[in-house]
């Protein structure tokens, strides 16, 4: 395969499409990249070409929405020259049923490639590949704590829509293949023509904020393990108290480093991050769903004040309590 580092000219930009694949993760970065070339001068040729890989002998994937996408290629051809490759995601349930030949072709094609990177869930394949370890990495935000777990050599983060480390770019989830795209866009044109791609697809070239403000601090409540769901349940209605870690060891009759050291490798944290997380959550409805003030909604949720709030909501979340609840409100 053709070593596309020292190209110039049209660069290709492959997706890599895994059987139940979600549309977005393939039409958001294929319409950045095709509108770069649509505000390209015509005397210049264009930027980018985009290619679809199927990641088996056929061509022909089924999306999740039943939608067939047609391939240009598949991951045993040989002969195509790419700039750019992108994993898009899928179903987490599907991964164990992917083509095992995919992580062979991806060890293969990395050291081929400028870049390569993925959209939501691909940063588990990335993962199995072996092509993201000691690497800081985001994917969903509802799927960070799992690819923590499954990979604890990965410094998971949950927050941005993308990352990029070391030549490796994660993007976070579903459109946040689109920010990835455009920062991709950026990286290669300059600001203007990134910024102008924007503009025509009525998107921000940079949103405001991190992906962790459309979900939950903590882990869905099923995926949590039944050690982690009992000290939720015992929790969730004393937020507005003073809690310790203490308490919640005697509740469970366990010492307080016993309790420590299970509580760590059961949900992946520290007893105080967990709840810390738990405030911020019941916080983030309550910025949401009520008027309530940002004063009352810090003492019902145990923060003390409205600074010790305000700084929780920029720690995880990148925006203000304020700036959060016009988003949710659509006043901004």
């Amino acid at each position: 395969m053709e070593n596309t580092k020292k190209q110039t000219g049209i660069k290709t930009i492959a997706l890599l499409i895994l059987p139940g694949v979600q549309l977005l993760d393939v039409a958001g970065p294929c319409d950045v990249f095709m509108s770069a070339n649509f505000f390209t001068p015509v005397d210049n040729a264009p930027k980018y070409q985009v290619q679809l890989i199927s990641s088996t002998p056929d061509r022909i994937v089924y999306s999740n929405a039943g939608i067939p996408l047609t391939c240009s290629h598949s991951i045993y051809d040989h002969n195509c020259s790419i700039d750019t490759l992108l994993v898009a995601g899928t179903d987490l349930n599907l991964l164990d049923e992917v083509n095992p030949d995919i992580y062979h072709y991806l060890q293969g094609i990395s050291t081929h490639v400028r870049r390569i990177g993925s959209v939501c869930v691909g940063a588990f394949v990335l993962a199995k590949a072996g092509l993201l370890e000691g690497k800081q990495v985001t994917t969903h935000w509802k799927y960070a704590a799992i690819l923590q777990r499954t990979y604890p050599d990965l410094d998971v983060n949950v927050n941005p829509f993308f990352i990029h480390d070391q030549g490796i770019y994660t993007s976070g989830g579903v459109s946040s293949g689109i920010d990835l795209a455009l920062a991709l866009l950026e990286e290669d044109c300059g600001k203007p023509l990134a910024s102008e791609v924007a503009k025509h697809l009525v998107l921000h070239l940079k949103r405001p904020g991190g992906q962790s403000q459309f979900g939950d601090a903590i882990t869905d409540y099923d995926l949590l393990t039944p050690f982690t769901k009992a000290i939720r349940d015992l929790l969730k209605d004393k937020l507005g108290q003073a809690i310790s870690i203490d308490y919640m060891a005697e509740s469970l009759n366990m010492s307080v480093r016993n309790f420590s050291r299970v509580f760590l490798k059961e949900s992946g944290m520290t007893p105080g991050k967990f709840l810390e997380k738990m405030r911020l959550d019941q916080a983030k409805n309550m910025v949401e769903y009520t008027d309530m003030s940002f004063e009352m909604i810090a003492q019902k949720c145990g923060f003390g004040n409205v600074i010790s709030l305000r700084r929780l909501f920029l720690k995880y979340l990148s925006i203000s309590p304020l700036q959060y609840r016009k988003t949710c409100k659509g006043t901004e």
